[in-house]
């Protein structure tokens, strides 16, 4: 599955294909997924489009005798179903399954998204302290903006804010991290984590020619930061929550 969460046909108990559901951000072909505004898995209403950029390659002869150029480029507005908020989506144009700047020719066109705003996970849970949310949210845009060391330096950030919050305010980074493994609240998988986020954050922070930080690099430890965000914070309210007032 891609990065948007677009999966293969699925196909019901006679063979007939059911609807395409998108686990990860929606756009104007597959109208559900998760919202970036409220973070809920929702469905969509495409309200319209408008095209950014054309090709001029080609053109499409209209009835009227004029033409008209393809758009490769477009934003489409969508409206979530549940926090009844827009959402704009910039899409490139598809042709059959390729991106059609790869592949010219017939086929089926659509458009898929490949840039949201708001930007996902900066809309966050108010479960999390105000100066985390505010770190993580920084490194969300600047991995948006494709500058992946300004990202591995903010979720670095990101990570100090957390331990500060969680008692560790002396120390270094390394040594606050292993102070939170040895009391449990962090787990083995999560800590060995967060030493990766620290470690790519020092190499962004630190000018070292032989040393980079890829769009990837940034966009695994952000995405750690944000389960580790909702393993610490959120799923702990949710279930106090659940419980209600305790007598």
């Amino acid at each position: 599955m891609s990065i948007f969460g677009f999966g293969p046909t699925r196909k019901g108990p006679r063979g007939e294909v059911l609807p395409e559901q998108n686990e990860g951000q929606p756009d104007s072909h597959r109208p559900s997924g998760l919202c970036p505004r409220c973070g809920k898995q929702s469905s969509f209403q495409v309200i319209g489009s408008l095209p950014l950029t054309f090709d001029y390659e080609t053109a499409i002869a209209n009835r009227d005798g004029t033409y008209e150029h393809d758009s490769n480029e477009r934003v489409s507005v969508l409206i979530c179903r549940h926090c009844k908020h827009g959402v704009a989506v910039v899409e490139e144009r598809y042709t059959a399954e390729e991106p059609s700047r790869l592949r010219r020719g017939g086929g089926l066109i659509s458009f898929r998204g490949f840039h949201w705003w708001p930007l996902p996970d900066t809309q966050l849970s108010s479960d999390i302290p105000t100066e985390i949310a505010s770190a993580f949210a920084e490194a969300v845009t600047a991995l948006a903006a494709n500058c992946p060391r300004a990202a591995g330096v903010m979720a670095r950030r990101t990570l100090e804010a957390i331990t500060v919050d969680k008692g560790e305010t002396q120390g270094v980074l390394a040594d606050r991290l292993k102070t939170l493994a040895t009391k449990g609240v962090l787990q083995p998988t999560l800590s060995d984590w967060a030493k990766e986020v620290r470690l790519v954050g020092n190499v962004g922070a630190h000018f070292d020619p032989m040393k980079q930080i890829s769009k990837e690099d940034a966009q695994q430890l952000i995405s750690f930061i944000r389960e580790l965000m909702r393993y610490l914070y959120e799923l702990p309210a949710d279930l106090a929550r659940r419980r209600g007032p305790q007598p």
